[in-house]
């Protein structure tokens, strides 16, 4: 049975995308089940493609979600890592062909007990989905290590390997011809150096910038509480919050009105490949499902397929494009007086453009006749390319940038030079961290030996005095403290060599990928110029 192929103006054509840190903390989030319930119910009621949620810890409140919603979203996965989980989740309309969890190498000290990054194993959750007109799209559901943005501390040094990490397995994902939506809590505002990787490693934009450009220039004077949601996409310490009343906000974060931490962000694929015919997991195709294939329509029992990664193909597939981008839920939760969260919710509208539709800030004739030279592909799951076309290399451009099938070739060079220079600055200030916190991890480990140590020597000097001490009542005292001097001497031999050793490996290998990834930049830098 074919399918018919959707038109231009069919849902299929536009992406509607949520994103929402939940605060979902199991006996320390205030008036939980409350809202997880009021959240299910608003998500239940609403029209999204793809829900990503965070610090969704508690399974059973994941299982209210996915009850809610089954009917809109009936394809969901719940990601576990670490001894309590990711806490992150996606919800989508669209079949599920991979999914997988990326633990972060870099989360947090096991010193940090209280913190708890370390334990609950911050990661990246991915599913793979097949998509009628794009394909295969790769979405990413993040959150990542909290605070420390300004002196280079644990957090703010493992927050930097996290986007690193992040941003070269969506380099991967683009190199597989898949487009790409990463999107969560990122714990990072828009001038950090985790976004600079984000955007400038892996090429990602920004969903709330591409709408509001001046987002990230605060103004002044400073802007309303109503102003900072809707201009500059605040979503985190609002005054509008009520869960904000119980925090210490600093005066600069009160004036600004609050943080922007929750981000959406998309990239085109880096080559295109051969689609998926159809929705079907098959093998084996019959010659009457071959021929509905070559006219363009769809069968239920297809095949994927793999084809060559042509870089000139991108002029031929589709273009994701941001068409609005709002901060969400930020009223109260119907017949409470408390907000859905102490976050706000991020919603992002795409469409996707034909691929003979020249971006907005492309016109003239290189635009035109570029353009023209690829067919529309909006007909739904049907090869990009043919076997019949030649392989081919983009002559204009040394760097393994995907290739811009709009852009001239003088453009391309300017363009190429100025995004090697953002990001040769975004890698060097990411090492210079790197580098200052590797000195301190090395330091504090160092302390923690020298406290085992000093333990070790207290647990054989306290050994030997309870053989002499006069007081039969002493004893138990010398026991207690001598149980708390070896789980101490444990512990900080864990933390101060285990541990010490363990963080300043996984801080040179980033380091060291960082340095090799400059020296390529920076050889773009020269032949560009």
């Amino acid at each position: 049975m074919s399918m018919p192929n959707p038109t231009a103006g069919s849902p299929d054509h536009t992406l509607k995308v949520f994103s929402f840190n939940v605060w979902g903390l199991a006996f320390i989030s205030k008036d939980r089940h409350a809202r997880i319930r009021a959240i299910a119910e608003y998500l239940a009621s609403s029209n999204y493609d793809i829900v990503c949620l965070q610090e969704l810890w508690v399974y059973k409140d994941y299982e209210i979600v996915r009850e809610e919603i089954l009917q809109n979203l009936p394809f969901s996965r719940f990601f576990h890592t670490g001894a309590l989980g990711s806490g992150l989740a996606i919800f989508t309309r669209f079949p599920l062909i991979a999914a997988q969890a990326l633990p972060y190498s870099l989360s947090g000290s096991p010193a940090q007990a209280i913190a708890g990054d370390f334990f609950v194993k911050k990661a990246a959750a991915n599913i793979v989905i097949l998509h009628p007109v794009l394909g295969e799209v790769e979405i990413w559901n993040t959150h990542m290590h909290a605070a420390g943005e300004h002196p280079p501390d644990t957090r703010q040094a493992h927050r930097i390997a996290q986007s690193w990490q992040l941003a070269n397995a969506i380099r991967s994902g683009a190199a597989k011809g898949r487009y790409i939506l990463a999107m969560g809590d990122f714990n990072s505002q828009p001038w950090s150096v985790p976004v600079g990787i984000l955007r400038h490693h892996a090429n990602l934009s920004d969903s709330f910038l591409d709408v509001h450009p001046n987002a990230n220039n605060y103004a002044s004077p400073h802007p309303s509480a109503v102003d900072a949601l809707s201009r500059y996409g605040m979503t985190c310490d609002s005054n509008l919050n009520t869960w904000s009343a119980d925090k210490n906000i600093p005066d600069n974060v009160q004036e600004q009105g609050g943080k922007r931490l929750d981000y959406i962000f998309y990239r085109q694929p880096a080559i295109a490949r051969r689609r998926p015919l159809v929705w079907g997991y098959r093998d084996d195709v019959g010659e009457e499902d071959s021929g509905d294939a070559q006219n363009g329509e769809l069968s239920g029992d297809g095949h994927l397929e793999a084809g060559k990664p042509i870089p000139h193909s991108i002029a031929k597939a589709p273009r994701l494009r941001c068409v609005k981008s709002e901060v969400v839920l930020t009223e109260r939760v119907p017949g409470q007086a408390f907000s859905y969260s102490d976050h706000f919710a991020l919603f992002s509208t795409f469409t996707i453009d034909p691929a003979d539709k020249p971006k907005p800030s492309e016109t003239g004739p290189t635009a035109s006749s570029s353009s023209s030279q690829g067919q529309s592909s909006f007909t739904p799951l049907v090869p990009l390319i043919t076997q019949t076309e030649p392989e081919q290399v983009n002559a204009n451009t040394t760097t393994f940038a995907p290739y811009d099938p709009f852009g001239s070739p003088t453009s391309a060079r300017r363009s190429s030079s100025s995004l090697s220079t953002v990001k040769s600055s975004t890698v060097r200030n990411a090492l210079n961290t790197l580098r200052l916190y590797t000195r301190i991890s090395q330091k504090t480990a160092q302390q923690h030996l020298k406290i085992c140590a000093a333990a070790i020597v207290a647990l054989i000097a306290l050994t030997i005095g309870s053989a002499w001490q006069p007081k039969s009542w002493l004893q138990p005292i010398f026991t207690l403290v001598g149980g708390l001097l070896g789980a101490a001497g444990a512990t900080f031999l864990y933390t101060g060599f285990v541990w010490g050793r363990w963080e300043e490996g996984l801080l040179k290998e980033v380091t060291e990928e960082m340095e090799l990834e400059l020296r390529v930049v920076e050889m773009e830098e020269k032949v560009n110029a």
